[in-house]
C-alpha cells in the first residue's frame, strides 16, 4: 500500500502524547520524520519512536524531498507562519486547532495554500470517532425531535505559568484551546452556522488569557451553550435536548482509544447506553487525511470549515469586550 510521508514540526507533548503511537501504526502513513528547533530534542524523540529522520530546524524539514505532508502541532501564533512556509514547500498539511488567531489569517492561509497547490486540514479529531457520526445519525433521522438546545462543558486545571495555553501572545486562553471545540460541536451536528452570539468572560490575574468562559450561540430555533475553563476541574460533556428525547455524549473530546465510549440516548420509549468499541481517533483522522491525499479525493473536512468556526470565536471574543450580542459575519 502507497503511505504518506509525513513530517512533524514540533516534538510538542501534545504529538507525543496523543498522535505518534497510533499513527505509527497506520497501514497509509509514514513518519517520515520530526523537526525541533532543538537538534538534541529532535534526535531523542526520533529515537524513542523509531522514526527514521530528524531535523534541527523547520526549514530543514521543508527542505527534504522526500516528505509529502507535514502535520503542524505548534503553539497557535505560530500556524499561520508556518502554513505558509510549509505551501511554499509543496506539502500538503494537518494543521492543529485553531487553524489560525483570527479569521482573516485563516482566510489567508486558505487562499495562500489554494494558490500553491496544497491541501489544508484542521485538525478536528472528535469528528472521526464513531460515536459522533452515531449522534449526527440520530439527530438528522429525527430520533429525538428538532433540537432545542446543546450545551457543552469542557475543562481542566492549568497552573503554569510557563504552559502555551497560558501565554496570551502565544493565542493562549480557553476559547482558543478548547472553546474551539464547543463551538465546533454545535456547527457539526446541526449542519449550520449561528446568527449572532453573547459570551462573558473571566481573565485569568496574572496571566490575562481568558480563565472562565461562557457563550450562548442562536442558531435561530436552536440555542447552544458552553462554559470551558483553564482553571477549573478536569471535566468535558455534551447535552443535546430534543422535543422527543435527548442525547448525552459522556466523553466527547478526549476519548480514550483503550476502553469503550458510551453516548447515552433517551426518547419516550426508554433509556438506552449505546458503546462504541475502542478506537483512536487521532489514527482515524490521519487515515483519512492520508486517504484524501494519496487517492486524489476530497478532504474530510474543508478549510472553510475552519474558517466558520474561527468567525464564530471572533465574535465571542467580540462579545466579551462589548458586553452585548454580537454578529456572526
Amino acid at each position: 500500500m502507497q503511505k504518506l510521508k509525513i513530517g512533524v514540526l514540533g516534538a510538542s507533548n501534545h504529538f507525543i502524547k496523543r498522535v505518534v503511537l497510533p499513527v505509527m501504526q497506520l497501514d497509509n502513513v509514514e513518519l517520515y520524520g520530526i523537526a525541533s528547533r532543538s537538534d538534541i530534542k529532535a534526535q531523542e524523540v526520533a529515537k524513542e519512536f523509531s522514526i527514521a529522520n530528524h531535523y534541527g530546524s523547520y526549514e530543514a524539514l521543508l527542505a527534504d524531498s522526500n516528505i509529502d505532508a507535514v502535520y503542524i502541532p505548534l503553539p497557535n501564533h505560530m500556524h499561520a507562519e508556518w502554513i505558509k512556509k510549509s505551501a511554499d514547500a509543496g506539502k500538503h498539511i494537518l494543521c492543529e486547532k485553531p487553524l489560525c488567531m483570527n479569521t482573516a489569517e485563516a482566510e489567508d492561509v486558505l487562499e495562500y495554500t489554494q494558490r500553491k497547490g496544497v491541501a489544508l486540514t484542521e485538525a478536528f479529531m472528535y469528528k472521526f470517532h464513531p460515536q459522533w457520526q452515531f449522534v449526527r445519525d440520530v439527530i438528522r433521522t429525527n430520533n429525538i425531535g428538532k433540537i432545542n438546545y446543546i450545551h457543552t462543558s469542557f475543562s481542566y486545571n492549568n497552573p503554569s505559568p510557563n504552559n502555551i495555553r497560558n501565554i496570551l501572545e502565544y493565542g493562549g486562553g480557553a476559547i482558543r484551546d478548547i472553546g474551539c471545540y464547543a463551538i465546533s460541536v454545535p456547527r457539526f451536528i446541526l449542519d449550520k452556522e449561528p446568527d449572532q452570539v453573547v459570551s462573558h468572560v473571566t481573565k485569568h490575574p496574572d496571566f490575562k488569557t481568558d480563565m472562565l468562559s461562557s457563550a450562548l450561540l442562536d442558531f435561530g430555533g436552536t440555542r447552544a451553550s458552553l462554559h470551558v475553563g483553564t482553571a477549573s476541574d478536569g471535566y468535558q460533556k455534551v447535552d443535546i435536548v430534543g422535543t422527543a428525547g435527548n442525547i448525552i455524549v459522556h466523553l466527547p473530546f478526549n476519548t480514550y482509544s483503550d476502553v469503550p465510549a458510551k453516548v447515552t440516548v433517551t426518547t419516550g420509549i426508554g433509556v438506552r447506553e449505546v458503546s462504541f468499541d475502542p478506537v483512536d481517533q487521532y489514527g482515524l483522522m490521519f487515515e483519512a487525511f492520508a486517504d484524501s491525499i494519496i487517492n486524489k479525493k476530497p478532504l474530510p473536512f474543508t478549510t472553510d470549515d475552519a474558517i466558520l468556526n474561527q468567525k464564530v470565536m471572533d465574535a465571542v471574543f467580540r462579545s466579551a469586550s462589548t458586553k452585548g450580542w454580537e454578529l456572526v459575519d
